[in-house]
């Protein structure tokens, strides 16, 4: 059914009462809130909308390497539908249960030609129900009911930005986003800017802080730095738990970059260069999916510091990753042609667990054995830290205050510390 007939069956539908399951429902669209009525609609009066922000990583990856997907086309439908079911399988078969014992209880939005708009998941369970029963186990009578979709019916006049925010605030502005995968709230803003809407905008639709959008941001422009990298362009399914270590990195890079106060011991005077070899070694370690402390121990900024922090300890570790770390032994372009048959996406993490079996020795070895040399050097650092700290405490106390002279505690201790720094005082005469 092509846009025009959808269109007119959901006019019909709208001119006829008994279509309607619930009133009086507020929806807030083009900066007002209006009351809107729900439509009890037939699945097959609707398309899903193939970038819904559930799936748009997959989508996204799956149309770099094969073309646009067509929601109409049924084929194209089976695999949009395959998608929003995998994304979160165990999830969806207890909605699924729910549908059948309770039928739909929280309605969705369609457009006026039948796109869906929020409920793309319970749209395809639905579908699911109904279409598969048999192979369920289900009688006709007990999925009778799933054959129809309850939904607002947007008017006329919705452009894609306006479905795009409506989209965005009722799926990622509400509770149930911790259920998409990470990946899907950077695209999602990347999807937004495209549109036109601010940062603030954008943080409204998602209840979040502006800063978290900008944040967000910046991070997936370097997971896009990353997956170019490897010519992985596009193919977003290959950050799949990569997320932590990326926002990590986005932090690190940031604070060098500004040469902000959490890097001021920093013992070097490294260039935008030396940033530059920093990004990509951490991408080697962020392919090879590491992670936490070890990751961290790389570039992480701070008191403690890190191995980038001591321009002789990056010196020597930079030399050994870029002498021992190995290439890959295909391009992509190699791999497809080796491998015609293959999804892009698995045969690219093919591709990295190949390079992983090569490259991990190298990656750890050199890591470990560089940790250990950074906690020797945090170790020889400590007494400065802790002379450093007590100086700055020292130097807060308010002498003012009546309790300074009063207090006959507080002169033992700042005797006691009188005595204390005068004997570290003689050893320096001593040396």
């Amino acid at each position: 059914m092509d846009a025009a007939t959808r269109k007119q069956k959901l006019i019909e539908l709208r001119s006829d009462e008994r279509n309607v399951a619930m009133t009086g429902i507020p929806l807030r669209y083009k900066g007002e809130t209006r009351t809107e009525k729900v439509y009890r609609i037939p699945l097959n009066f609707l398309i899903y909308n193939k970038y819904n922000g559930r799936i748009g990583s997959e989508v996204l990856s799956y149309e770099k390497q094969n073309g646009d997907l067509n929601a109409e086309n049924p084929d194209d439908k089976s695999l949009i539908e395959k998608f929003l079911y995998d994304s979160k399988e165990d999830r969806n078969q207890t909605t699924m249960k729910s549908l059948l014992d309770n039928g739909q209880q929280r309605y969705g939005i369609v457009s006026s030609d039948g796109k869906i708009i929020d409920g793309n998941r319970r749209a395809m369970l639905l579908n699911r129900l109904f279409h598969k029963h048999e192979e369920l186990g289900f009688s006709y009578q007990q999925v009778e009911k799933c054959q129809y979709f309850l939904a607002i019916i947007l008017p006329d006049d919705a452009q894609e930005k306006d479905m795009q925010q409506l989209e965005t605030i009722y799926q990622m502005g509400e509770d149930d986003k911790l259920d998409y995968n990470p990946i899907e709230k950077y695209l999602k803003c990347k999807e937004l800017k495209k549109l036109g809407f601010s940062e603030e905008d954008i943080a409204g639709f998602m209840s979040e802080k502006t800063g978290k959008v900008k944040e967000w941001l910046r991070i997936l422009e370097l997971m896009e730095e990353y997956l170019q990298e490897y010519d992985y362009d596009g193919i977003y399914t290959r950050l799949e738990k990569t997320e932590g270590p990326f926002v990590d990195l986005a932090g690190y890079l940031d604070s060098y970059q500004k040469r902000g106060a959490n890097v001021r011991n920093v013992d070097w005077d490294y260039q935008d260069s030396d940033i530059s070899d920093l990004k990509l070694v951490c991408f080697d370690y962020i392919r090879a999916r590491y992670e936490g402390k070890e990751f961290r121990d790389i570039a992480k900024t701070g008191k403690e510091g890190s191995i980038f922090f001591f321009k002789n300890l990056w010196d020597d570790f930079l030399a050994n990753h870029q002498e021992k770390t190995p290439g890959d032994d295909e391009t992509v372009q190699e791999w497809r042609e080796n491998h015609p048959r293959e999804d892009l996406s698995m045969l690219l993490r093919s591709r990295d667990n190949e390079w992983m079996k090569q490259a991990k020795g190298s990656l750890t070895g050199n890591l470990r054995r560089y940790s250990q040399k950074l906690d020797d050097k945090r170790a020889s650092n400590r007494p400065a830290d802790l002379i450093e700290q007590a100086l700055n405490k020292l130097q807060s106390v308010d002498q003012d205050q009546d309790s300074f002279l009063s207090d006959p505690h507080i002169e033992e201790m700042v005797r006691e510390i009188n005595r204390i720094s005068y004997e570290m005082k003689k050893r320096f005469e001593r040396r």
